[in-house]
């Protein structure tokens, strides 16, 4: 799951951005200010705070996107999303 919203997050980057985001061809066209930060995104070992603290990474990364898309949008989603990831 959280490797699945990190390459959403990553597809809508690429969307923005006027690349292919297709099966993640444009990914490695994306300027690395926007990349870098979702490589915290990345599950380095499977225990429940590491998988919190990923899911956290992308949450952030995702309402980061969301915020330069649709700002009304991601302002109404922020605390429900905030909340998920703080489980």
């Amino acid at each position: 799951m959280i490797s699945g919203l990190r390459d959403h997050v990553l597809s809508l980057a690429c969307l923005r951005h006027g690349l292919s985001a297709l099966q993640g061809r444009g990914m490695d066209r994306l300027p690395a200010d926007l990349t870098a930060p979702l490589e915290g995104a990345l599950v380095q070992r499977l225990d429940k705070n590491e998988l919190r603290r990923a899911f956290r990474v992308a949450v952030s990364a995702l309402l980061t996107e969301m915020r330069l898309v649709n700002e009304p949008l991601a302002r109404r989603l922020q605390e429900p999303l905030t909340e998920l990831a703080a489980v």
